[in-house]
């Protein structure tokens, strides 16, 4: 599935460059505490699953869906860090008024092209120069 939605990503925007492509979610936040006399229950906002394009130009994040991307040129990136962990990692794109945060996945079964593309990102260091 994973597999599919990327070649439809790749052909509606004609990426070229399918080796700096990544994939990954946002981290959901806690959105309602509810506490009880046995303990508390906390919900969390939906997860969304994003495919992160990066060049010299900057990140495009792309939903999983293929509707629409959001596009954030490293001109206006204060700050960028990817820390990994195993098998996922945490990315921050901080700007001057919002800060993402999401959890990349450096594996996923079926998806080798992940691992591969991760490997050729990092040793480009995302593109990212400051």
């Amino acid at each position: 599935m994973i597999n599919e939605q990327l070649k439809n990503i790749i052909k509606k925007y004609n990426i070229e460059q399918t080796q700096n492509i990544i994939y990954g979610t946002n981290i959901p936040m806690p959105n309602v505490v509810v506490p009880t006399p046995w303990k508390n229950y906390i919900k969390f906002e939906e997860s969304q699953f994003y495919f992160f394009y990066f060049d010299e130009n900057g990140i495009k994040i792309y939903p999983r869906d293929g509707e629409g991307y959001l596009e954030i040129p490293w001109s206006e990136i204060i700050d960028f860090s990817i820390n990994h962990i195993l098998f996922i990692g945490k990315m921050t794109i901080k700007t001057e008024y919002d800060t993402y945060k999401f959890q990349i996945n450096r594996f996923v079964i079926g998806c080798p092209w992940i691992k591969a593309n991760t490997q050729h990102l990092e040793s480009v260091n995302y593109f990212y120069t400051k």
